[in-house]
């Protein structure tokens, strides 16, 4: 093993392999991989990518789907010393060609099914001098294989690692991570090794990890939670199943069939696994579920509880935090009606703080205000790629300011109550979407809402709902109706109601609320 002043994601591999060698570690449609097969082809990667001109620090983009090949690919660049930066599959060219120019990597190891993409990126973007193709169950007979081009894994026996790569220090950058990208070109946030080495030891506890355990990631593979969830099972040995598209009857016989200990979802991932026939699919393997990205529901989380698993955790982190800088709500938290909306306490070695908007990290506020949350931990980010102004702004000292709103109780227990920037002031009141959308969703019709604030003359912002039906006999008025008839002040009542077939999601698989004012405005 080359040598690795630790922690480093390498050394992490290379260890977790000597002591689990024959443990499941990788399974997809297509493949299974043991973790001695997952470094032997995570170092073959690294050979192909070195015959490619790829050196210790130059980044290495992606561009795939959730599948086994992934984590190779990834393993493949840290075995190197490369640092890999996985694209938003889902932008349109423009942004893509923009990321790409702005992050300058050396080579692009992308999926067969991004081909035509790919092909017009070739075109625009002489500075990749290597690419790399990659299979999944998603890509099409004709794509797997173009011209002289490697395809990992089917040409990867022809690459053995044949030289010792550079040392890694726990220092070294290990990836950029892309920030959502919802108002522009995505933040490149800088993690390194030892920090999500650190971030992988933190989720340990919160998740309840053993050697024995194993999870569905059904997060996208540039989304931080696919990260936060991943990296941990393999820093454990444990075993993890990858789908390259969300789809809740295969994830529901997914966990059946694997008999899977553990599964984390977003918020609107469970709401639509609860519109299935969840009780004629054997769960019973399950031992903890969880959620994270976004404020949960009430009537979800209760739905959770009574039809899929009873322990569950609610984690919250941000990209630029990793695990060990957030919080989690483990099972016995939310067993407390009183506790229920909360996401938590700071998790091992991890600082959070409620400040006042727009203050600095010493305008701490008392329990019970709201104001926006700061958090400091070993696995905090330490700046954007080739944004100075930005990370002077948003990482002061050892705080890395979130943009979320919230508060403590006086139990020290946070509460998440949405972006700063979702906030809708209304004749001067703040309101926050999440009491409104409990509301909504409490109705047994509706499978999905959101709430945003319009311009409005008089008032400055009017409350506007966006609802998914179950029923397609809801109606404006019923829906009215039922809002009147609950606990919710009036000046929280949403003034108009507008149906969609789906609500708009961001690359993470949260409800973008700035497509919705735009969908709402024209603008």
């Amino acid at each position: 093993m080359p040598e690795s002043r630790g922690p480093t994601l390498r050394q992490a591999l290379h260890r977790t392999a000597r002591h689990h060698a024959d443990s499941e570690a990788l399974v997809d449609s297509q493949h299974r991989y043991t973790y001695r097969q997952m470094l032997e082809r995570a170092r073959q990667t690294a050979s192909l990518l070195f015959r490619l001109g790829v050196r210790k620090g130059d980044r290495v983009a992606l561009m795939m789907l959730p599948s086994t090949i992934h984590p190779i690919a990834l393993y493949g660049c840290w075995e190197l010393g490369a640092v890999p930066v996985a694209l938003h599959v889902r932008e349109k060219l423009p942004i893509l060609v923009k990321t790409i120019e702005r992050l300058s990597p050396r080579a692009l190891i992308y999926d067969g099914a991004f081909a035509g993409q790919v092909a017009q990126i070739r075109a625009q973007v002489p500075l990749i001098t290597g690419y790399v193709r990659a299979t999944s169950e998603a890509t099409p007979p004709e794509h797997v294989r173009q011209g002289d081009e490697p395809v990992i894994p089917d040409d990867l026996d022809r690459y053995p690692l044949d030289f010792e790569p550079m040392a890694l220090a726990g220092h070294d950058l290990a990836a950029i991570v892309l920030t959502s990208g919802t108002t522009g070109l995505p933040k490149g946030v800088l993690h390194t090794h030892a920090k999500l080495v650190e971030s992988c030891r933190a989720a340990v506890y919160p998740f309840g990890l053993t050697p024995h355990s194993s999870t569905l990631n059904m997060f996208t593979t540039s989304f931080m939670g696919w990260a936060n969830l991943a990296l941990p099972y393999f820093n454990i040995g444990a075993r993890q199943v990858f789908h390259d598209h969300w789809d809740p009857k295969r994830v529901l016989r997914t966990v059946a069939e694997e008999r899977l200990t553990n599964l984390l979802l977003v918020p609107t991932m469970w709401r639509l696994l609860l519109r299935e026939a969840v009780e004629n699919y054997d769960l019973s393997s399950l031992r903890q579920v969880g959620f994270a990205g976004e404020v949960m529901d009430l009537p979800t989380l209760a739905a959770i509880r009574r039809r899929i698993a009873p322990h569950v955790i609610n984690c919250y982190s941000t990209t630029e935090t990793g695990v060990s800088g957030g919080t989690a709500m483990f099972p016995q938290d939310l067993e407390r009606a009183d506790k229920i909306e909360s996401v938590g306490k700071p998790l091992l070695n991890s600082e959070v703080r409620v400040v006042a908007i727009g203050g600095s990290p010493d305008d701490e506020l008392p329990p019970g205000e709201e104001g926006e949350i700061l958090i400091a931990g070993p696995s905090v980010a330490r700046e954007f790629w080739c944004d100075p102004p930005l990370s002077r702004e948003k990482f002061q000292g050892p705080w890395w300011r979130s943009g979320d709103l919230g508060s403590f109780d006086a139990d020290g227990y946070l509460y998440v109550r949405g972006r700063v920037d979702d906030m809708i002031i209304s004749g001067g009141i703040n309101v926050m979407p999440g009491p409104v959308e409990n509301v909504l969703l409490a109705h047994p019709d509706v499978a999905e809402a959101a709430v945003v604030g319009l311009p409005d003359p008089d008032w400055g912002q009017r409350i506007v709902a966006f609802v998914v039906r179950k029923d397609p006999a809801l109606d404006e008025a019923a829906l009215d109706s039922h809002v009147a008839g609950s606990d919710l002040p009036g000046y929280q009542r949403p003034r108009a109601y507008q149906f969609l077939e789906e609500l708009p999601r961001g690359n993470s698989g949260k409800t973008n609320r700035r497509a919705l004012r735009q969908l709402a405005t024209g603008a």
